[in-house]
C-alpha cells in the first residue's frame, strides 16, 4: 500500500468517533469521499451517503461503520478522579494502565485508567477480573474544581493509542474495528471511480454511525437509501494464535485475503458472486460460515424495508477491542478490490433472487 493511502487510514484512526461522538472522522470521510462520488449528503443520525452514477442498476450500497469504542465521563470525585461509562463493549481486564484521550470542547486531554496495584489487592480480589466500577480515569489533577476547568461531564474518550507497523504489511492500532473497514470501501469507492466507464450499478457509499452500541446507523441508512444489494465490511476474529479454536471459529488468519461470509444473514446469491470475482482475480479468500446473527451491520441491514440482498466482506483482526488490534495490510487491499471488481460487474440484468 502506498504511503498516500496509508496516511488516509493515520488520519482516519487519529479522528476520534466513539459511538454518538463520530463528528470528527466523519469530517475527514466527507472530504476524501467527494473526489470520487457525485453528490455527498450527511442524514440526521450522522451517517454519511455518497452516491456514485445516480440512476444506475442495480443500487448497491457499499458500507461500514466508523464509530470505535470509547468513554463517556459521568462523575467526578472530591479528589479529581474521574469515573465513566463504557461506549461499546469493553474487556474490562484490558483497560487498567491504559493512556487515554478526552476530547474536551478546548482540545485533548491526556489520562490515565487506574486500578489499585497489585500490592493492594487482597485474597479474592487478586484473582477475579476487574469490574468497570473498580476503575477510574486520573489525569494528574488534585481536585473536583480543577478538572471541572478541563473535563466537563460528559466529555467522550478514547485510547491514546495510533497506528504503527509491526512487520510488513501487519499494522496495530485501537480501532481498526471498523476504520480499517471504513478505508477499505473508501478505497474500493476511488477505484470503482477510476474505472467509471465501465460501470452500470448506481454505487451509493455509507458510512455508518453507532454500530458499537446496536447498528443505530445501518438500521436508518439502509432504510433511507433502500438498496437492492448490500454488502457491509467489518473485522472479523482470526484462529491463528494461541488460545483460539479452529473448530469454533473457521480457519481465518492475517494475510489470507478477504474472509467472506457465508449463512442465513447472506443472500445466497451475491455470495456466489463475490466468490466468482475473488476466484476470477486470482484473490485468495477465505470463508466464514454463520449458523445465525453475524453481530455486524449486515444483521439490521437485511431485514430494512422489505429485505435487502446482503452479504458480509470482513478483514482478518487480532486482538479486537483491545487497544492493540492487528491486521494486515495486504487484507485491506484486496478487500477493497473485492468490493471494486464485484461492483464493476453487476448490471441490470443481476440476479439476486434466492
Amino acid at each position: 500500500m502506498d504511503e498516500a493511502r496509508l496516511t488516509l487510514l493515520r488520519r482516519l484512526i487519529s479522528s476520534p468517533s466513539p459511538s454518538g461522538f463520530e463528528q470528527p472522522v466523519q469530517q475527514v470521510i466527507r472530504t476524501e469521499i467527494q473526489q470520487y462520488t457525485d453528490e455527498v449528503r450527511t442524514d440526521i443520525h450522522g451517517n454519511v451517503i455518497a452516491t456514485l452514477h445516480p440512476g444506475g442498476n442495480p443500487r448497491v450500497m457499499l458500507t461500514a461503520h466508523c464509530d470505535e469504542l470509547g468513554f463517556l465521563i459521568r462523575y467526578i470525585d472530591d479528589a479529581g478522579f474521574l469515573y465513566f461509562a463504557p461506549i461499546g463493549g469493553f474487556d474490562a481486564a484490558t483497560l487498567p494502565g491504559n493512556r487515554i484521550t478526552l476530547h474536551t470542547p478546548s482540545g485533548p486531554v491526556l489520562g490515565v485508567i487506574g486500578r489499585k496495584p497489585i500490592h493492594s489487592l487482597q485474597g479474592e480480589e487478586r484473582e477475579r477480573l476487574p469490574k468497570l466500577s473498580d476503575l477510574w480515569i486520573d489525569i494528574g489533577a488534585s481536585s473536583r474544581e480543577e478538572v471541572l476547568k478541563l473535563v466537563p461531564l460528559g466529555t467522550a474518550a478514547t485510547r491514546a493509542i495510533e497506528l504503527e507497523t509491526l512487520r510488513g504489511d501487519i499494522v496495530v492500532s485501537r480501532a481498526l474495528d471498523d476504520k480499517a473497514g471504513i478505508f477499505s470501501v473508501i478505497e474500493a469507492v476511488r477505484r470503482i471511480h477510476a474505472r467509471s466507464s465501465e460501470l452500470q450499478a448506481e454505487v451509493v457509499f455509507v458510512s455508518s454511525v453507532q454500530e458499537e452500541v446496536g447498528s443505530r446507523g445501518a438500521n436508518t441508512s439502509t432504510y433511507g437509501v433502500d438498496p437492492l444489494i448490500a454488502i457491509a465490511v467489518d473485522v472479523t476474529f482470526t484462529s491463528d494464535h494461541p488460545g483460539t479454536s479452529k473448530q469454533d471459529i473457521g480457519d481465518v488468519k492475517l494475510n489470507g485475503g478477504p474472509v467472506i461470509t457465508i449463512g442465513g444473514r447472506v443472500n445466497p446469491r451475491v455470495y456466489q458472486l463475490l466468490v466468482q470475482t475473488a476466484e476470477g482475480a486470482g484473490l485468495s479468500w477465505q470463508l466464514d460460515a454463520q449458523a445465525s446473527a453475524t453481530y455486524t451491520d449486515t444483521d439490521n441491514i437485511q431485514i430494512a424495508r422489505a429485505g435487502v440482498a446482503t452479504a458480509l466482506v470482513s478483514i482478518p483482526c487480532r486482538y479486537l477491542h483491545s487497544s492493540s488490534e492487528i491486521v494486515s495490510l495486504k487484507d485491506v487491499d484486496e478487500v477493497a478490490e473485492l468490493l471494486a471488481r464485484f461492483v464493476l460487474a453487476l448490471n441490470a440484468n443481476t440476479n439476486v433472487i434466492p
